[in-house]
């Protein structure tokens, strides 16, 4: 009876022990393709990136290119403002800043965050 219990629990180690290899193995195998699409994206960028500064060196009028300031533009102001008129009763609001939220390095963003909630909250 020991010699059975014994070999039973040794194969059941061994198997998860497998299993954890296999597993490990897929991660480097998706993590090497997914580096090597990202290398291939930086070379891509940098070539785009390179033509747009030939573009930008043969036309020398740069006042008609718009200039991203990491504003936030205001028809999106307007619609926070909707936002928060639509959640009070009819009130007069006016929204006086509106600023972006710092996101702390290594942290998914709102819609990620709420997707992995979605995802993983118990029935």
């Amino acid at each position: 009876m020991a010699v059975i219990t014994c070999s039973g629990i040794l194969i059941v180690f061994l198997i998860l022990l497998l299993l954890i290899f296999i597993f490990y193995a897929y991660g480097g195998i998706f993590r090497a393709v997914t580096n090597s699409k990202a290398s291939k994206n930086k070379k891509t960028d940098s070539e785009k990136s390179a033509a747009q500064q030939q573009r930008a060196a043969a036309a020398p009028s740069a006042s008609s290119v718009p200039v991203d300031d990491g504003a936030i533009p205001d028809e999106i102001i307007a619609v926070i403002a909707a936002a928060v008129a639509a959640l009070e009763d009819g009130g007069k609001y006016s929204v006086k800043k509106v600023t972006r939220a710092q996101r702390q390095s290594g942290s998914r963003s709102a819609w990620a965050a709420m997707g992995v909630y979605e995802n993983t909250r118990p029935f």
